[in-house]
């Protein structure tokens, strides 16, 4: 296997770094497809490009990639385009397998590493996981996980690609559903989980004014942001959806 990671960037670049290092040894090639404006026409942090440069004179990234998108065809066309663009980098840097990723995920090293051999030793084309989500801190996580998914590694094929709301084997993002899926592999909790800082934010605002799912909480955004920049523990997280709702939180020992 030679794995190509990308990652969909706008905003919380404050997470990145730390979400590449707990998987740079796995990986072979890892690219960053980034927009100066959101899908919804908002400009990036001002910091951005040059926390990006310096991630790559590091060594954490190989491509930088900018990404325009076309705003009148709406996010999701926008982030299955940019999807699709990490796709092609890893495609012509040689890699047989990919991925794609956000800032806010993070995995166990030892476990990605024995997914990865599972995924090489029984020829699997496409692979998924289940997630834990945190809430302020990677102190805070949901008491009940949530039950979707979150698409792990692909095969490249002569026709992969990135298809919205393609058919798939278990609930996942519909950006981040691949076409020519034949031999899927669906991983449970003790095997890998993604951690997912999804409400870990220096500028929470940003996040849900920018997300692809705005359209489900637009008029809440004030209210949520209210709430999380006011939260303590042991109080209930407040949750963007449709509706927005209250959830538990556990307190645990920081695993990053």
């Amino acid at each position: 296997m030679k794995l190509g990671i990308s990652y969909n960037v706008f905003d919380g670049e404050e997470l990145l770094e730390s979400s590449i290092r707990q998987i740079r040894n796995q990986v072979d090639y890892v690219s960053v497809v980034y927009q100066k404006v959101s899908n919804f026409g908002k400009e990036c942090n001002e910091n951005l490009i040059d926390n990006l440069n310096k991630l790559k004179s590091d060594g954490l990234i190989d491509k930088l990639y900018s990404f325009t998108p076309i705003l009148q065809n709406g996010p999701a066309y926008n982030e299955v385009s940019k999807r699709n663009v990490g796709l092609i980098l890893s495609e012509m840097e040689g890699c047989t397998h990919h991925m794609s990723m956000d800032c806010d995920e993070y995995y166990i090293e030892s476990e990605f590493e024995k997914i990865k051999n599972i995924i090489v030793e029984n020829d699997y084309d496409s692979s998924y996981c289940q997630m834990q989500t945190y809430y302020k801190s990677w102190e805070y996580k949901l008491s009940t996980p949530e039950e979707y998914y979150v698409s792990l590694i692909f095969k490249i094929k002569k026709d992969s690609k990135y298809v919205h709301a393609h058919p798939s084997p278990v609930v996942v993002d519909p950006t981040r559903r691949m076409s020519e899926i034949t031999t899927p592999i669906i991983f449970n909790r003790d095997q890998i989980e993604m951690h997912h800082g999804s409400y870990i934010r220096n500028d929470i605002r940003t996040k849900f004014e920018n997300s692809s799912a705005s359209v489900n909480f637009r008029n809440d955004i004030d209210k949520l942001v209210d709430f999380y920049n006011v939260w303590e523990y042991p109080n209930d997280a407040f949750l963007a959806g449709l509706p927005s709702s209250f959830h538990k939180l556990t307190k645990i020992k920081s695993l990053f």
